[in-house]
């Protein structure tokens, strides 16, 4: 899960939750004590479950960041050993030719 689509799932439950306790609270015939005190415990419930959300989407981010970090690591030995293997293809590909090129003749001088 993306960062953003997180987010926006964390968005629509938080707009979503205070939409349905208002109107749920409007709706409903009661008294101004009553009412101000359901809405003091309806506030204290969305901001409890906003929170778990929110650990939620922390502990996603979190372990996202950590696969990343580990197939980052992954990738970079992978093309350290491609690398490797490279050079020393291309080393034994040197040292064949050397071998090939006939070597110059030492001349005497007399």
């Amino acid at each position: 899960m993306s960062e953003n689509n997180g987010y926006n799932i964390f968005k629509g439950f938080v707009l979503g939750s205070i939409f349905g306790a208002v109107i749920g609270l409007l709706i409903a015939p009661k008294s101004g004590r009553e009412l101000r005190s359901e809405i003091l415990e309806e506030s204290d419930e969305l901001l409890d479950k906003a929170k778990a959300e929110l650990e939620k989407i922390k502990n996603e981010v979190s372990d996202l960041r950590q696969r990343i970090s580990k197939s980052m690591g992954k990738g970079k030995m992978s093309f350290d050993e491609a690398q490797t293997m490279e050079e020393r293809d291309f080393e034994a590909q040197v040292n064949s030719m050397e071998e090939e090129i006939p070597q110059p003749k030492k001349s005497k001088k007399a």
